[in-house]
């Protein structure tokens, strides 16, 4: 016995549609029944995904499942989007969203040079 070939279709199927499928060897399934595709599994971490220009908050790449660790995105978000302006210094701002993305507990009074601080002992 040869197996049908199937074909996901949204319900209901008009008859002349039915027709013209089944006379095509098809099985018609709703369309709601279309198996979920899979994720690939041979994309990159987030480090070869920063690393070949794209921001780390787009990672995974649509279609591929992570191979890096919630913690490891989290860093790479936190250090690519640390610095937003691009100045090459931190505001108090940018200091205190490194410091909570980290869960790092800080004082909203501190100065910002008690923050750095805290930054920079939590990546040393």
């Amino acid at each position: 016995m040869t197996e049908q070939k199937i074909i996901y279709e949204p319900h209901p199927v008009a008859p002349e549609r039915k027709a013209e499928l089944r006379a095509q060897g098809f099985k018609i399934l709703d369309a709601r029944f279309r198996p979920v595709p899979s994720l690939r599994e041979d994309g990159p971490t987030v480090g070869e995904w920063v690393a070949a220009g794209y921001l780390a908050a787009n990672y995974p790449p649509e279609g591929y499942a992570s191979r890096s660790s919630a913690e490891e995105i989290a860093e790479a978000v936190v250090a690519q989007g640390a610095d937003t302006n691009g100045d090459g210094k931190l505001s108090i701002a940018e200091i205190r969203n490194a410091l909570t993305a980290k869960d790092i507990e800080f004082d909203p009074k501190a100065k910002k040079a008690d923050l750095l601080a805290l930054l920079e002992q939590a990546e040393g």
